[in-house]
C-alpha cells in the first residue's frame, strides 16, 4: 500500500486484466501522426514518457477505424487496415515495458469533420440536419454531407470492429470507443443529432445500438481477455440532448454488451467550454455526472475533467466517487505527476494552468501538441533528456520572469553554475500580473513552482540587482542570456493621452488606480485589456473596450475566447472592435468606428491597454560589443506568450 496515497496507487481490475493504479492518461489528440497515418517517432516518445510518468494506463487519441472519411484531424493515425500495426506496437511495447496497459481510442469523426481533413471525402452523418453543437455547426458551413444508410451503419460497426482487431494485433491490451464529445457513436446515441427512423434511431434502444453491436462485434473478434472501455457522454448541453440520468441508461446497455470500464466526458453542446473547460470551471467538474452513472452499473468507472491535485483524486476514490482518474491536460503537463505524487513529492508537479494554450491552440491551428508550462510536451525526442554539458561553465540570466527562470533551471541541471539577476524584489515578472485577474490563481501557482524549480537546480538567485556592464563583468560569465522582458506601451498617439491610466498600473493597482462603480474605456482590446476588463467588472465598473482589430483578446486560444465573449455579455461590457480612438478628455473618450462613424462615450477613467514592447536590448547590444556569448530571449526579443518564453528559456540553458 503507498504511504501517500493509497487509494490512488492501489491495483485495479478491469475486465480480466489488472492495472497497476487508479491513474488512466486521456486520450486527447496530439496532430503527431505522419501524413500516411502511421505514428510518428515523436509520437511514440510522447506516450513513451507518460508511461515512464507512471500513468496506469496509456491511451492514444482518435485513432481513426475509417482512413480518411473519418478523420477529424490533418494527421491521425490510422488502424483501418494493419499498414500500422508495426509502429502502433512499437508504443504498445513502451507502455508495457514501464507497466502501464496500452488501451488506444478508435474514434470516427462522422459530422465533425470537412474535406479539409478528409482528404477530399464527403464526411458522413447519422441524419442531415443542422444542430446547436458547437463544434459540428461550423464543419456543416464548410459542405454537405451525406447521410448514412442502413447498409452503411452496419459496415462501419464492422470498421470498428476491424480496427479493434488490428490494435490486438499490435499488442494492444484493449481499445476504448470514442462515445463522447459530438463524434459518430455521440450523434448516434443523442436525440439532438439522431432523426433517423430505421433500427438505428428513435427509441433510447435503437439510438444505443451502433455502440451495441460496435461492442458486442469486438468482443466476438477479440476474446474474452481484450479490454473494450468507452469515452461516454455525461450528459448533454443543447435543448434537446441526453440528460445525466439518459446517460446512465447508456451505461448500463453498453456494460450488458460487454464493455469492461466507462470513461465520462461530455457530449453535445452548444457551449465550447463544456467539452473542454476553462480555467473558469472548479476542478473536478465532471465528477458529478460519473457518480450518477457509476451507482447505475458494476464496472469501473472513471472521469476526466480539470483533475489537477493528487490530494483531491485520492479523495475521490477513498469517498468511492470515481474508480479511477482520467488526467488529461494535467499530464501534458507534467507526465511524471503520477510518479511524484507515489514517491511523496506531489509539491514538484509542474501545475497545470488550464490555460489550453500549448495543448488545444497548437492543435486547432494544425500544430502538435505542446504545453506553455513544460516545453518538453511534443519534443520528447530532443528535451526530454537534455543531459549534461560537455564543458560547465559560469552562465549568468538577467530577469527572473518565466523565460529567465526556465532559462536558469535548465542551464543549472545541464552542470552550469548559474546566477540569476532581477531587478525587482520578487521573482516572476509579468506572471504576477497575469496571476491577478479572475480565475488565474493556477498561474500563481506556477509561478510558485518555478521559483522552487529554481531552488531544486541549485541557481543562485539574486534580488534587487541592478544588471549593467561594471555587474556583469565583475561576475565574470561565459554566457549571458538576456531575459529583461517587456515593459507597457504608455503613450500612444491618441489628443489627450495623457488623461489614460497604463492599464498595469490598474493591474497593480498603483496609487489607488482600481476604480470602483465607475465609466472605464480601455483603449486596446487585446489579452491584457480583457483581463484588465475583467478584473474592473468584479469591482463593479461599467467598461467599454475599444480596439482596433476586428477582434478583441487577438491570439487567445478559441475555448477561452469563447468563454471571455461570453462572460463579457452576461455582464453587459461593449465592446467595439475595427475602432481606432482619436481623442481623450478628462471624462470622454471619441473614436472612430469602422472608419465612418464618430462616438463619444462619457468616462471616469481611460486605461491605456496598447500592447507592451521589449526591455533590455541596449544591455544585451552593450555586452555583445564587450565579446560576452549573449543570447536573448522571451519578451526581451518580443512581447509573446508563455509557450514561447519556456520555450525559448529551454533552448538558451542548453545552448549556453
Amino acid at each position: 500500500m503507498n504511504k501517500y496515497f493509497p487509494h490512488l496507487f492501489e491495483p485495479m481490475k478491469i475486465g480480466k486484466v489488472t492495472v497497476k493504479n487508479r491513474i488512466m492518461q486521456s486520450p486527447i489528440g496530439d496532430m503527431m501522426a505522419n501524413p500516411d497515418g502511421t505514428p510518428s517517432s515523436q509520437m511514440m516518445a510522447y506516450y513513451a514518457e507518460r508511461a515512464r510518468g507512471g500513468a496506469g494506463i496509456i491511451c492514444p487519441a482518435v485513432f481513426c477505424v475509417d482512413y480518411p472519411q473519418g478523420k477529424t484531424v490533418k494527421f491521425q493515425v490510422r488502424v483501418d487496415t494493419d499498414y500500422a500495426i508495426r509502429d502502433v506496437a512499437k508504443m504498445a511495447n513502451d507502455a508495457h515495458r514501464y507497466g502501464a496497459l496500452f488501451i488506444p481510442q478508435i474514434h470516427h469523426a462522422g459530422a465533425q469533420t470537412c474535406i479539409l481533413s478528409t482528404e477530399g471525402m464527403q464526411p458522413v452523418c447519422v441524419t442531415d440536419q443542422d444542430v446547436p453543437h458547437a463544434f459540428i455547426q461550423p464543419y456543416r458551413m464548410v459542405g454537405p454531407q451525406k447521410e448514412l444508410t442502413t447498409e452503411e451503419v452496419w459496415g462501419l460497426v464492422q470498421k470498428f470492429v476491424n480496427a479493434a482487431v488490428n490494435c490486438q494485433k499490435a499488442q494492444a491490451d484493449g481499445v476504448t470507443i470514442h462515445a463522447s464529445h459530438g463524434y459518430l457513436i455521440n450523434q448516434f446515441l443523442s436525440p439532438e443529432l439522431n432523426a433517423r427512423t430505421d433500427e438505428f434511431g428513435g427509441s433510447l434502444e435503437n439510438r444505443c445500438r451502433f455502440a451495441v453491436e460496435i461492442i458486442k462485434g469486438i468482443r466476438a473478434a477479440c476474446g474474452p481477455n481484450f479490454i473494450i472501455g468507452a469515452r461516454l457522454t455525461g450528459m448533454e448541453w443543447t435543448p434537446k440532448g441526453l440528460s445525466n440520468e439518459e446517460c446512465a441508461q447508456i451505461a448500463q446497455a453498453l456494460e450488458a454488451a460487454g464493455c469492461d470500464f466507462l470513461d465520462i466526458s461530455a457530449g453535445s453542446t452548444d457551449v465550447p467550454s463544456r467539452l473542454m473547460e476553462t480555467n473558469r470551471y472548479p476542478q473536478g467538474d465532471r465528477v458529478g455526472m460519473a457518480e450518477t452513472i457509476k451507482k447505475a452499473v458494476s464496472i469501473p468507472v472513471g472521469a476526466v475533467g480539470v483533475l489537477r491535485d493528487p490530494d483531491f483524486c485520492e479523495q475521490l476514490i477513498a469517498d468511492g466517487r470515481l474508480d479511477f482518474v482520467v488526467l488529461g491536460r494535467t499530464l501534458i503537463c507534467d507526465p511524471y505527476w503520477p510518479e511524484k505524487a507515489r514517491t511523496g513529492r506531489a509539491d514538484e508537479i509542474r501545475p497545470c494552468m488550464t490555460c489550453s494554450d500549448g495543448c488545444l491552440n497548437e492543435l486547432s491551428n494544425d500544430r502538435f501538441i505542446s504545453c506553455a508550462l513544460n516545453p518538453a510536451t511534443g519534443r520528447e525526442e530532443t528535451l526530454a533528456n537534455i543531459g549534461k554539458a560537455d564543458k560547465p561553465g559560469k552562465v549568468v540570466v538577467i530577469g527572473g520572469g518565466i523565460a529567465g527562470m526556465q532559462a536558469a533551471a535548465t542551464a543549472a541541471k545541464r552542470g552550469h553554475s548559474v546566477t540569476l539577476l532581477e531587478e525587482s524584489d520578487h521573482l516572476g515578472g509579468q506572471m504576477c500580473l497575469a496571476a491577478m485577474p479572475p480565475h488565474k490563481e493556477k498561474v500563481g501557482e506556477a509561478l510558485n513552482w518555478f521559483i522552487a524549480e529554481l531552488d531544486r537546480a541549485g541557481v543562485e538567485v539574486m534580488l534587487n540587482a541592478k544588471a549593467d556592464l561594471a555587474c556583469i563583468q565583475s561576475l565574470a560569465p561565459d554566457t549571458v542570456i538576456v531575459a529583461t522582458g517587456a515593459e507597457p506601451i504608455t503613450k500612444a498617439p491618441i489628443e489627450g493621452c495623457e488623461y489614460a491610466v497604463p492599464a498595469w498600473d490598474v493591474m497593480l493597482e498603483k496609487n489607488g488606480k482600481m476604480p470602483e462603480n465607475s465609466n472605464v474605456a480601455l483603449i486596446g482590446g487585446g489579452t491584457v485589456a480583457c483581463e484588465v476588463a475583467e478584473m474592473l467588472v468584479e469591482r463593479g465598473n461599467n467598461v467599454t473596450i475599444i480596439e482596433m482589430l476586428p477582434m478583441i483578446a487577438n491570439g487567445l486560444e478559441g475555448l477561452h475566447l469563447a468563454d471571455l465573449i461570453g462572460y463579457f455579455m452576461m455582464h453587459n461590457v461593449p465592446f467595439y472592435t475595427n475602432s481606432v480612438v482619436t481623442k481623450i478628455t478628462e471624462n470622454s473618450v471619441t473614436f472612430m468606428k469602422d472608419g465612418t462613424e464618430e462616438m463619444t462615450i462619457p468616462v471616469d477613467m481611460a486605461v491605456l491597454a496598447t500592447g507592451r514592447k521589449p526591455f533590455g536590448q541596449d544591455l544585451a547590444a552593450e555586452l555583445e560589443d564587450e565579446g560576452y556569448h549573449v543570447i536573448t530571449i522571451g519578451d526581451a526579443k518580443r512581447p509573446r506568450k508563455f509557450l514561447a518564453a519556456t520555450l525559448e528559456g529551454t533552448y538558451a540553458g542548453i545552448d549556453a
